[in-house]
């Protein structure tokens, strides 16, 4: 993108930043009014009046989807050999560890519910530097309202230019941006005027340069907080740094190591030597990643569940207004005789009719001018039904089913399997927005992780295993050239078979199938059982991990059983294979 000569930058930047919010007033409109409806608007499409009664069947709808399963990563190389495989597994432990230190679970959240009101969510994955040195990825998921991409484009990756929307304080544009306190009096609040201890909207600009390069530019009012050209270039100083030049041997994961002085083979045969230069990897990419909730054609986001059923939605808010009306104007009138000696309000049993002489009951009644809305209630019914059907749920699915007394409990389950059929593309571009947000943390590591990461995990039998990420085993030497390059060659995606396909308790009750079943070995061996209970820690059954200490211990054999006597001067009883089936069918848990 190239700058206006003759334009200061800020100006350059705050009227791009206003054209693009003015070219994108429509949608805006339309966040807005998804919003609205999910939080039980009152307004009513065309009119001027509002709503008496409003039945959000829209936050029942996007409520019912909500999925607190995070996908796990799932790396490989995208040419095997057994060195890149290892490499694979150091950065799938390297993202699992990067998504355990950030708060993911309240991330997936507003991830959820920002996707299915909006059409789509937007996470913004940046590196800053931490205390100590040693930085660390950072990872936001932002509302689609504070997002203004560059007009009539739907992917970022043809884009020249974004802006994103940030309210904070004085205080922390002054830390985080390094400026002055003088700098930070001129940063303002968008609508809002601006003083001193007031919050204040930052925005930030990604574009790219005229080489190509990601840039940002980062604005308050008439404040430049921040003006990075090539932003994720390597710099010493204020100088661009194109490649390290190793001063001593670095050591790599393998046992090798990468020294300062490179030989390689001349065109005559000969050899040469030259110091060795390692080059910066540089992102090209904006750090942004977008999921929808399901494609759209020609459009950034994905279609919102909101905007599919808002018929029905403003539908239903009638109609419950007209039952409402009706309760309202309904009354029972009372009948009494003209001279009757008592006075009619309406309170309860606050009076006693007393009759006189040959006065007859039969001369006390009533008019009940109670409305009939059974019709009203079942047009009401048909409108959420009609609402469910369009999204792809149903009662089943969403735990409400009248039936479940009249159908088995395999049948029960095919319900639930064809509605999450249904609903599988979401999955899917959940899945997909996940795989860039992991490539994008390796990426960064590629770029800035100097030190190694030692990160630890569990491997398939139970046992704690160590695993290095180290940036510079991803460097490539070409003999033939002399130089190196790095291998960025992965492939992410989500791992299928961590439980966010299936539920836990389907899951749970399948491995205990395939115990029963022999397929884990046999079910009275111990070890059979310590790898049964293994399979359900990973599946996050309760207690389960208290169930591995105690087969792996008791799989020892009779040395373990007499340790086990000699400290608690009890005979303990061999491990009975079958009387674990109960607590592993989950009848332990209710």
């Amino acid at each position: 993108m190239k700058i206006e000569e003759g334009v200061s930058r800020l100006s350059f930047f705050a009227s791009l930043y206003e054209e693009a919010k003015e070219r994108l007033t429509g949608i805006s409109e339309a966040l807005e009014k998804n919003e609205a409806q999910y939080r039980g608007d009152d307004r009513i499409d065309g009119s001027t009046e509002r709503a008496t009664a409003v039945r959000n069947i829209t936050y029942e709808i996007v409520e019912s989807q909500v999925a607190s399963d995070v996908p796990q990563p799932k790396i490989t190389a995208a040419e095997y050999s057994e060195e890149r495989e290892r490499l694979a597994h150091a950065v799938e432990r390297l993202c699992v560890s990067v998504r355990d230190e950030l708060p993911f679970e309240e991330m997936n959240d507003l991830d959820e519910r920002y996707t299915y009101v909006y059409g789509g969510s937007v996470w913004l994955v940046e590196w800053e530097e931490r205390e100590g040195g040693r930085g660390g990825v950072r990872v936001e998921c932002v509302s689609p309202r504070d997002f203004f991409p560059q007009p009539e484009l739907c992917r970022i990756e043809d884009m020249e230019y974004c802006f994103f929307r940030f309210d904070t304080t004085r205080e922390e544009i002054c830390r985080r941006y390094g400026v002055s306190p003088e700098v930070a009096r001129e940063a303002e609040r968008e609508g809002a005027s601006d003083g001193i201890g007031e919050t204040v909207t930052v925005v930030v600009c990604y574009y790219r340069g005229e080489e190509g390069e990601v840039c940002r530019f980062v604005f308050s009012g008439d404040a430049v907080l921040e003006d990075a050209v090539g932003y994720f270039r390597r710099k010493i100083g204020d100088r661009r740094a194109d490649a390290e030049r190793p001063g001593k041997p670095i050591p790599l994961t393998s046992g090798d190591a990468i020294n300062p002085v490179t030989a390689y083979l001349r065109p005559d045969g000969s050899v040469g030597r030259v110091p060795t230069a390692l080059p910066y990897y540089e992102i090209r990419e904006f750090p942004i990643v977008i999921r929808r909730n399901t494609a759209a054609e020609r459009r950034l986001l994905g279609q919102s569940d909101c905007a599919f059923i808002r018929p029905q939605q403003q539908a239903i808010n009638k109609v419950e207004s007209r039952i409402l009306q009706k309760l309202m104007r309904g009354s029972v009138t009372p009948i009494v005789p003209e001279d009757a000696q008592i006075s009619v309000n309406n309170s309860v049993f606050g009076q006693v009719i007393r009759l006189r002489p040959g006065e007859s009951a039969a001369q006390y009644g009533k008019v009940d001018t109670t409305p009939d809305v059974s019709r009203d209630v079942l047009e009401a019914e048909r409108l959420y039904d009609q609402a469910k059907r369009i999204v792809g749920i149903s009662d089943t699915y969403q735990g409400m089913d009248t039936n479940v007394g009249n159908i088995s409990g395999i049948a029960r389950q095919l319900q639930v399997s064809q509605t999450a059929g249904r609903l599988e593309s979401k999955r899917r571009m959940k899945n997909a927005a996940y795989a860039k947000i992991d490539r994008l943390i390796f990426l960064y590591h590629l770029s800035y992780a100097d030190e190694t990461r030692d990160l630890h995990y569990l491997d398939t039998w139970g046992r704690e295993q160590n695993v290095a990420f180290n940036r510079y085993d991803f460097y490539r030497f070409d003999p033939e050239r002399g130089v190196y390059t790095v291998d960025d060659g992965f492939l992410f995606s989500a791992d299928l078979g961590q439980g966010a396909e299936i539920g836990r308790e389907a899951l749970w009750e399948r491995n205990l199938d395939n115990l029963r079943a022999g397929t884990l070995g046999d079910p009275a061996d111990p070890g059979t059982l310590l790898r049964y209970w293994q399979m359900q820690e990973r599946a996050h059954y309760p207690f389960a991990r208290d169930q591995v200490e105690f087969f792996r211990r008791s799989g020892k054999g009779e040395e373990v059983n007499r340790e086990n006597e000699s400290e608690s001067g009890d005979e303990v009883a061999p491990v009975d294979a079958l009387s674990v089936l109960a607590f592993g069918r989950g009848e332990g848990t209710r």
